[in-house]
């Protein structure tokens, strides 16, 4: 079925030629006022929108708030014949997606309103996953389509109806925490409480205290009694966080209570008994923790009844652009904005290595949300470290994500010598980008697609197969661009 398309424009002749162009790509709905526009929006439900800078009396830019009022996810582009770098900048700033000049090439339109639709996809996608995730796992925040990490999800959801233990591994801000309330979420026990410790927040003396409770008078300052979390988590499920921190002498009274399910606080005489699933999560290669004499093996096999390791995010980059969507989403709505991310943007992060992991794209998706006063976010919207030439690979590579994993968690960076020369070639033979001053629009956009090219084939090292799919164009729409730009080439 061919995606809706609606074209908001005054002038009967245009959206004529609109339909003779695109009529075999998409369904065509058209309008010819904000207010039929709106109303097409409801009635017809279209995936994307053009709309004309200019609708007689009309600004064309005013209807894009509306149109996101009603539908959030739907990509604008915006038809200007007023081409400048400031008219593009305000359509941008309203929420539109792209802008095509007047005269517009059929080519670079049908290019753009694809990149659009792709988007649109992406965004109803998100979507769907979330109201799935939310229905099954009771929580959005585990948005994935990657093989690696539905097989998790696939395997919390089996031992969820259990009480066996679970030892859930991975690196610093996989979402270890979230796996397990998606345990927890899905048990017999979800009516019960869900109760975390961080085994290394707290010292030896408070951590024992703090998991077992206290009797009134079982040390000084202790004027009442107090539950422990294992007392406090009864009926539910336990979570200890950083287990592999856990100290050696807290571990055998832990083995203790697993074995006979009931705790000893402090001071009393008689112990208590609890009903307690226990979840654990450590960033620590835990048989080796065992090798080394560092956590008890007794305790490690109690633990680990099923064991499940997280990907790190870089292992797992299709879900990468679904969760900076999901980010985008949910601080929106925190912080009352309408931000988007472009194609190149979600390229990009793609891109990225994530050493934090999701947590370091989540705090990075928050704190440009909050900064930026833009509507659509690129790759340049983005701190200097996720798009530095240092981050990237150097001449001969292929990209980061076609690489595989990196053993030490990393992705090798340029030699710094390499970056450098770079960096000076850059700077006498290419113009910076974003563009800036007031530059005919289509002047503005051919130097910065002149700098996207360039930089494309250098990380591909002149690859233009893998340079198009960088730039997320067919190979062939790269070679009719590289006819257009002297000075660029690259091999196959």
């Amino acid at each position: 079925m061919r995606p809706r398309l609606l074209v908001v424009d005054d002038e009967p002749h245009m959206a004529w030629l609109l339909g003779q162009i695109l009529a075999e790509e998409y369904q065509l709905c058209t309008a010819a006022s904000g207010e039929e526009a709106l109303a097409r929006l409801r009635e017809d439900h279209p995936d994307l929108a053009l709309v004309d800078l200019r609708l007689g009396q009309e600004d064309g830019l005013a209807l894009l708030p509306e149109l996101h009022r009603i539908d959030p996810g739907l990509p604008v582009i915006v038809l200007t014949a007023y081409a400048s770098v400031k008219t593009a900048v305000q359509a941008m700033k309203a929420g539109a997606f792209d802008y095509v000049p007047k005269p517009f090439d059929p080519d670079e339109l049908k290019l753009t309103l694809d990149r659009a639709l792709s988007h649109a996809r992406l965004y109803r996608r998100v979507e769907e996953l979330e109201r799935e995730l939310r229905r099954r796992y009771g929580q959005a925040d585990l948005v994935a389509v990657s093989p690696q990490m539905l097989r998790v999800l696939a395997v919390a959801e089996k031992v969820a109806s259990s009480d066996a233990p679970v030892l859930i591994m991975g690196e610093s801000g996989t979402g270890k925490e979230v796996v397990a309330r998606a345990i927890h979420a899905l048990s017999p026990r979800h009516a019960g409480p869900f109760v975390a410790v961080n085994c290394a927040a707290l010292p030896e003396s408070l951590l024992e205290s703090e998991l077992f409770g206290y009797e009134a008078g079982a040390f000084t300052g202790a004027r009442s009694r107090k539950p422990g979390r294992f007392e406090n988590a009864h009926g539910g499920t336990l979570l200890l966080d950083e287990v592999a921190d856990m100290p050696l002498s807290l571990q055998a009274k832990i083995l203790r209570v697993l074995e006979e399910g009931q705790v000893f606080p402090l001071g009393a005489r008689r112990p208590c008994p609890v009903d307690v699933r226990v979840l654990s999560c450590t960033n620590r290669d835990l048989p080796a923790e065992v090798q080394r004499g560092a956590f008890r093996e007794d305790l490690y096999f109690r633990l680990a009844v099923i064991p499940l390791r997280i990907p790190p995010l870089r292992e797992r980059r299709e879900d990468i652009p679904l969760l900076a969507q999901h980010f985008v989403k949910f601080f929106n709505e925190k912080y009352g904005k309408q931000v988007q991310i472009s194609p190149e943007g979600l390229q990009a992060l793609q891109s990225y290595h994530w050493p934090g992991n999701v947590r370091e794209l989540r705090n990075l998706v928050e704190h440009t949300v909050i900064l930026t006063e833009k509507r659509v976010l690129g790759p340049w919207d983005f701190p200097p470290h996720i798009t530095r030439p240092s981050q990237l690979p150097t001449e001969g590579q292929p990209p980061a994500h076609a690489r595989g994993h990196d053993p030490a968690g990393a992705v090798a960076a340029s030699h710094p010598g390499t970056s450098k020369q770079w960096a000076g070639q850059l700077q006498s033979s290419c113009p910076a980008p974003p563009p800036s001053g007031d530059l005919p629009l289509k002047q503005a956009r051919l130097q910065a697609e002149w700098w996207a090219i360039r930089e494309a084939l250098r990380v591909t090292g002149g690859n233009r197969t893998q340079a198009a799919r960088l730039l997320g164009i067919s190979r062939r729409a790269l070679l009719q661009k590289l006819k257009k730009m002297p000075g660029l080439s690259g091999t196959s």
